[in-house]
């Protein structure tokens, strides 16, 4: 997991491919916002859905992990909190879907993952395997999130 701000970006180039496709839009995208929607860079490979809601209140079910894909969550507008954990130990409650590129593990409370705060032009970088749990906050406010989806494997 890398936590940094979008002009800092391109120091991270190298750790996946289609890279200056992704700083491009995220650098444009940080500068002004897209519409919510998906939008492909590279088919299936590489694309970005643009999202706009209100962030829930933590609720442990909620910590997803990815095997094929890095995604890389960059906070356009408003604020939200989004809690990390290695995936070894927590409990399964829905099995990994090959087909969704998606499972989801129990974090048992806040404190058992490390809380980051994410803010308009903060971005994290989240590997296969690295159990996340985006999207906390304030329910009577708005996110607007990019998130890059970069197929690994």
């Amino acid at each position: 997991m890398i936590f940094d701000r979008v002009e800092n970006l391109s120091r991270y180039s190298s750790l996946f491919s289609g890279a200056d496709k992704v700083v491009k839009f995220l650098a444009e995208a940080a500068a002004r916002t897209p519409a919510p929607g998906k939008y492909e860079l590279d088919g299936k490979q590489l694309f970005v859905n643009v999202q706009e809601y209100a962030p829930k209140t933590f609720a442990p079910d909620k910590c997803e992990y990815h095997n094929d894909y890095i995604d890389i969550q960059l906070l356009l507008d408003g604020a939200e909190d989004l809690y990390y954990a290695p995936l070894d130990g927590l409990a399964t409650v829905t099995e990994y879907s090959a087909e969704k590129d998606y499972g989801m593990k129990r974090l048992p409370a806040p404190e058992s993952g490390t809380r980051i705060r994410l803010v308009p032009g903060n971005f994290v970088l989240l590997f296969p395997g690295e159990g996340h749990l985006p999207g906390v906050g304030d329910p009577a406010s708005r996110v607007v999130k990019a998130v890059v989806k970069i197929r690994v494997r």
